[in-house]
């Protein structure tokens, strides 16, 4: 196999659409994993997590250097203060628990943070982990649905992704877990999407 010379992922010409491909991904990445039952489904899952963790990065970490995060909002809405949403509804999308729950729990026995096996090559990597991928999509959905909704322009640039990461790639047929050892994944046909822009079904 030879690898092309070169690829590109598409530009994003704002910081909100930096958040917008994110969502975009892990949405995609969510449809995937309920169609593949193969080796593919590892490479598939790797996606998952990676855009899972920036969002919950996005919504609930304290920023550093030129993070974006839901904590900077004049980044995405710009520095007027009418044109964005009240420190109130910015407040309800962060999501400190699920940064606290995925990043940052840490015990002496078991370091099981997503970045403890996605972003390092650890002793920890041989202990199977079993990757509650729906109760994370579900966990995470409603945050980004109401996201989306606030922005003044949730354009994309990139216009040729199947319409199931802009719909709500809905859980019916999301499997369980996964593994990063051996995904046991379920097969399904249909994602259950809904006709409503980011509303589950």
């Amino acid at each position: 196999m030879t690898p092309p010379v070169e690829i590109a992922r598409p530009s994003k010409f704002t910081h909100a659409q930096t958040v917008l491909y994110e969502i975009d991904m892990f949405r995609f990445a969510a449809g995937k994993l309920a169609e593949q039952n193969d080796p593919s489904s590892w490479l598939t899952l790797e996606c998952f997590l990676l855009h899972f963790r920036n969002l919950i990065e996005f919504f609930g970490k304290e920023p550093r250097g030129d993070d974006l995060s839901i904590r900077r909002p004049e980044t995405i809405w710009g520095l007027d203060a009418t044109t964005r949403p009240t420190a109130e509804i910015l407040a309800r999308l962060r999501r400190e628990d699920l940064w606290e729950k995925y990043e940052v729990r840490d015990t002496t026995e078991f370091n099981d943070k997503v970045s403890r096996y996605l972003q390092h090559c650890t002793e920890q990597r041989v202990e199977n982990k079993k990757w509650r991928v729906r109760e994370m999509f579900e966990e995470l959905q409603p945050t980004l649905a109401e996201f989306e909704n606030l922005l003044t322009d949730n354009s994309r640039p990139w216009n040729n992704l199947p319409n199931q990461i802009r719909a709500t790639a809905f859980v019916a047929g999301i499997p369980n877990s996964c593994s990063t050892a051996s995904p046991n994944l379920i097969p399904s046909t249909s994602l259950g999407l809904s006709p409503k822009k980011g509303r589950p079904a």
